[in-house]
């Protein structure tokens, strides 16, 4: 359990480290605010991690609704519709 639990949160928090700080700052904030005694302190850290916890979860759904919706994008039409292209022949000399 002590070597899992470090590496989940360094990959965790390599991922996305801006929301990860965040967190661990509400979480302080909480936990601080918990053992002061400080409502307000407390209420803070739980609304912070609060958000940050939403708008981590808002963002892995963005990503999953647009890999869904990603599909392949064809640039040229089969190759049954177009003519054949000519040969290029290195020996013929372009006009002047």
């Amino acid at each position: 359990m002590n070597a899992i639990f470090p590496t989940f949160l360094k990959r965790l928090y390599r991922k996305e480290p801006i929301s990860s700080f965040i967190i661990v700052v509400g979480a302080f904030d909480t936990v601080l605010g918990g053992v002061n005694e400080i409502g307000t302190l407390m209420i803070l850290g739980l609304l912070t991690s609060g958000v940050a916890i939403g708008y981590r979860w808002w963002c892995i759904q963005q990503a999953e609704a647009g890999s869904d919706r990603k599909s392949k994008q064809l640039y040229l039409p089969p190759s049954s519709n177009r003519s054949p292209l000519p040969n290029l022949d290195s020996r013929r000399r372009p006009p002047l």
